[in-house]
């Protein structure tokens, strides 16, 4: 576990933060557009689950951002 949290700082609900641990972050929401966010296919779940929420409400801009991750998830897998 010790290993699992200096390879990955913060465990997201859909995600890694790699932000290093010694800069803060002031952001709670964004982190899907953050450059330090990383995914994997373990987290394809929630990131449809998330995806078809925002498509649900009408939240576009939303749906499309996941809609990116969801393909990037797919195409690293099937690599």
């Amino acid at each position: 576990m010790a290993k699992f949290r200096r390879e990955h700082h913060r465990l997201l609900g859909n995600g890694y933060c790699t932000r290093p641990t010694e800069l803060d972050c002031a952001f709670e929401s964004i982190c899907e557009t953050c450059t330090v966010f990383q995914t994997s296919i373990d987290f394809r779940p929630t990131l449809q689950a998330q995806h078809d929420d925002a498509t649900t409400k009408g939240q576009h801009h939303r749906a499309d951002l996941f809609t990116n991750l969801l393909n990037e998830v797919d195409d690293s897998a099937a690599s």
